[in-house]
């Protein structure tokens, strides 16, 4: 993981700090993946919640992530906290 990345995703007004977490997006959990071949590390982070979360990578890695890798449930951002896919959380789940 870059700290490069965490620490500009750290100064957007959207991510709040955790110690458990590289961040959280509207009360979900974030996990950096910088590109396709840290994917699986970053979604098997998140299943330890249910893979409900987003995960953070590079505006100019965005085109390498196959959506249909990326479970419906886990949202996407990139590095400034904009939001580039949501999570699809269920209104009756709590994480």
């Amino acid at each position: 993981m870059s700290l490069d990345l965490l620490s500009i995703l750290n100064q957007s007004e959207n991510i709040e700090e955790s110690n458990d977490w590289d961040g959280i997006y509207k009360g979900l959990p974030v996990v950096i993946a910088e590109n396709v071949d840290e994917l699986s590390h970053a979604l098997s982070r998140l299943d330890v919640v249910g893979g409900y979360g987003y995960i953070a990578t590079w505006q100019k890695n965005l085109f390498s992530f196959n959506p249909k890798l990326i479970s419906k449930r886990c949202g996407l951002i990139n590095e400034n906290g904009k939001l580039l896919k949501a999570a699809r959380v269920p209104k009756n789940k709590s994480v």
